[in-house]
């Protein structure tokens, strides 16, 4: 700490002493702490200062103890006169001046500057909701399949109103969806359409909902990446940018999954900074499926070939780990609070830092008025004459 501060204001100085006199007021801040290293951790390079010091040091040693080991003082001082001393000692120190310059440079000074406000503009959220038979039965009013698309118009509504963009994967034992929107109305109108009794095949597969929903996610970023990218050219499709804003994906499901992998997109979710949020649906200890005829009507339930019902279950362990292994949250709705007032909740709080505004600082760069002295005290040291000029008899 107090290095840092030494050498800012050991650098507000230069930069004081080198700016214009016309331009002084402009440059340099009033308040010397304005002065900032971008590359402060770059001040090892400062150590080069001492050590040329000491080679130098060492050199004109190394040179007298030569000369007096010639021999004949009068004749030594006669072939060494014509060498020139200052320009020798003015050399070397603008050779130690220009490298502590070129050091400081290198910790990047910046200065004044200007402050930015730059709002939050929402979240990425894509929802991945199972659709499976399940969905159908009528443990809540007037089904889970109803009360959960009444429950995402709210969400929709919701995450329209702070600016969030959503997708939409709707899956059984395949998973189809739409990208990321900012206009909800489509999203309705899709999960409107969507009915448990026309997704085929059956199923729960959440790895592939989970797969789909984090292309989604990919696709934004490349696409935000591109539209900040003045000189657009061929970028390579494994090239993945980061985020620019939080991204979620909330899966709601109420079945179990042990083929489609759910765990491995997991990890590729954490990798990518993707959190996911689990809420389950249903009952550990089971539900029987419903069957429906060709019209759509019930027609009983699933039973397999020794006639017991197949029961759903919901995967209590495999939610909870998707959730731990992505930094996310598993939450429980019950039939008696179906609702996804808790997954608002836990959302909020979970983007609270992504939807405040924050204040960027721009700074103007002040490595030039360190640079451009160091080339020119170079400069000089190599032009400066080693000897001196004989006067004409």
């Amino acid at each position: 700490m107090i290095a840092s501060a030494t050498w800012t204001r050991a650098g507000s100085l230069v930069l004081a002493w080198l700016a214009p006199a016309g331009d002084k007021g402009a440059i340099v801040p009033d308040n010397l702490d304005e002065l900032v290293f971008a590359r402060s951790d770059l001040w090892l390079a400062l150590l080069v200062l001492p050590l040329l010091v000491a080679l130098w040091g060492y050199g004109a040693y190394r040179r007298r103890k030569t000369l007096r080991a010639l021999g004949k003082l009068r004749l030594v001082a006669h072939l060494v006169a014509s060498v020139n001393r200052r320009n020798r000692a003015l050399r070397s120190v603008s050779t130690v001046v220009a490298a502590g310059l070129v050091a400081l440079a290198l910790m990047r000074p910046q200065y004044g500057g200007t402050a930015e406000v730059v709002p939050a503009s929402g979240v990425d959220v894509v929802l991945a909701v199972d659709y499976s038979k399940s969905m159908l039965a009528r443990d809540v009013y007037p089904s889970r399949s109803e009360r959960l698309a009444a429950e995402l118009s709210r969400f929709l509504d919701a995450a329209r109103e702070r600016g969030d963009r959503v997708g939409l994967v709707v899956f059984a034992g395949e998973a189809r969806g739409l990208p990321l929107t900012r206009d909800s109305r489509l999203l309705q109108l899709y999960l409107q359409r969507a009915d448990p009794r026309t997704e085929n095949p059956g199923g729960t597969a959440i790895g592939k909902a989970l797969r789909l929903a984090l292309t989604f996610l990919v696709d934004a970023r490349r696409e935000d990446a591109a539209a900040l990218d003045d000189e657009p050219g061929e970028a390579d499709a494994r090239d993945i940018p980061p985020p620019a804003t939080e991204q979620i994906i909330v899966l709601l499901t109420d079945g179990e999954d042990n083929a489609s992998r759910p765990r491995e997109v997991a990890a590729e979710a954490a990798r990518l900074g993707v959190r996911i949020f689990t809420v389950g649906i249903g009952s550990p200890s089971g539900e029987p499926i419903q069957k429906f005829d060709e019209e759509g009507n019930p027609a009983g339930y699933v039973t397999d070939d020794s006639g017991n019902y197949v029961l759903t279950r919901l995967d209590e362990g495999l939610l909870k780990d998707l959730a731990k292994a992505t930094r996310g949250r598993y939450i429980k709705i019950d039939s008696e609070h179906f609702g996804l007032d808790e997954v608002r909740a836990a959302l909020a709080e979970a983007t609270t830092e992504a939807r405040r505004d924050h204040i960027e600082i721009h700074r103007e760069e002040g490595f030039a008025y360190l640079v451009g002295p160091a080339l020119l005290l170079l400069c000089v040291g190599l032009a400066l004459p080693s000897r001196n000029r004989r006067s004409r008899p």
